[in-house]
Parts: C-alpha cells; sequence; structure tokens
C-alpha cells in the first residue's frame, strides 16, 4: 500500500501538466475503484498475488488525490495562509482516510464475525485455535475462517470500489469557487474559502 501511495504521489507532477486537476483526481479514483474490484475477485489458492495487487493499484490511485489535493488547497489562499491550509489539508487527509480505515475495518470485522458464528473474532485467533485442536477440527476452522476472511475482503473491496467510483463520477460535475461566487457570499464565509 505504502509503495501504491509512493508512486502515484511521485506521478502525480507529470499527470499536473498533462491533464487539468480534474481530470486527475477523476482518473485517480477510478483507478482506486480498479483496485477496489481486483479485490471483490480475490479467490483460491492464487489470492495473495491478487490481494496485493489490488491493495496497490487502489493505493496507486489515491497517491495524485493527495498529491494535486494539497496543492489546490495551498494555491488557493495568499502566500501569507499558506502554512494553514496546508496544516488543514494534512489534517483533512489524515481524519479522512483513518476513518476510511475504520468504517471498512468495522464491515470487515462484521463480516467475518457473522460467518464465523462467533468461533473466532479474527483469521489469526483461527489460525492459533486450530493447532489446538484434532487435526480434522483444526482444518475444518481454518477452511471456515479462510472463507469468511475472503468474503469479507469481498464486501470490503466493493464497497471501496463504490465510492470511488461514485467520487469519480462526481468530481466532473463540481466546480470550483470563482471569485464571483466568492463575492456572493457573506464576509466571514468568504474568508473562509
Amino acid at each position: 500500500m505504502g509503495l501504491g501511495v509512493a508512486v502515484g504521489t511521485m506521478a502525480a507532477p507529470a499527470l499536473a501538466r498533462r491533464m487539468t486537476p480534474t481530470t486527475a483526481f477523476t482518473g485517480g479514483l477510478a483507478v482506486s475503484a480498479l483496485g477496489g474490484l481486483l479485490l471483490v475477485g480475490v479467490a483460491g489458492a492464487h489470492a495473495v498475488p491478487l490481494v496485493m495487487t489490488g491493495i496497490a493499484v487502489l493505493a496507486l490511485g489515491t497517491g495524485p488525490l493527495f498529491a494535486l489535493g494539497t496543492g489546490l488547497v495551498v494555491g488557493s489562499v495568499p502566500p501569507e495562509r499558506a502554512g494553514s491550509a496546508a496544516s488543514m489539508s494534512e489534517t483533512g487527509n489524515y481524519i479522512g482516510g483513518s476513518l476510511g480505515f475504520v468504517l471498512l475495518g468495522v464491515v470487515a470485522a462484521v463480516v467475518y464475525r457473522s460467518r464465523m458464528d462467533a468461533t473466532s473474532d479474527s483469521l489469526a485467533g483461527a489460525v492459533a485455535a486450530s493447532r489446538r485442536l484434532p487435526a480434522g477440527q483444526g482444518a475444518e476452522l481454518l477452511h471456515t475462517a479462510r472463507e469468511a476472511f475472503t468474503a469479507s475482503l469481498h464486501v470490503t473491496g466493493a464497497i471501496a470500489a463504490v465510492i470511488f467510483a461514485g467520487l469519480a463520477v462526481l468530481i466532473p460535475t463540481m466546480r470550483p469557487a470563482t471569485p464571483t461566487t466568492l463575492a456572493a457570499l457573506p464576509d466571514h464565509e468568504a474568508s473562509r474559502s
């Protein structure tokens, strides 16, 4: 994931030179949606490479969002307010990313636990418990735990894909604030924009 974000962030300046920010954001969101869809397709013995690829592609698409988004925020304020704007942008990035991980993590845990019928809270717990059981019961527990984990991965991948795809459709329809629209706002609201 870190490698995907790093590559996406480093690619952002090249994207910014070749396309509008809206197109770069939309493209990044579409790439992230593709990464989520790859997670939906995970199954079988060769699942690990597909999981790694799906996560890397999802993260790759978010790189331009962070880099170009911060640049747009900082560039939209007077130079003396650039530090405050950058800190607000970073805070928003961290809060949004953390909240997304938490919500998807909760969904994954709920799906996993519902499929395990309270026999295990996590895949690691199921692996540890299977070692204390007779061979047949341990193998059955591991099979059930792997199926539950895969189901939770499918659900979270689908949710992520829908969110990213929805944002990719929404971004081109939004218009940035212009000096004319800002002038129509009350003074205290215009100064925040």
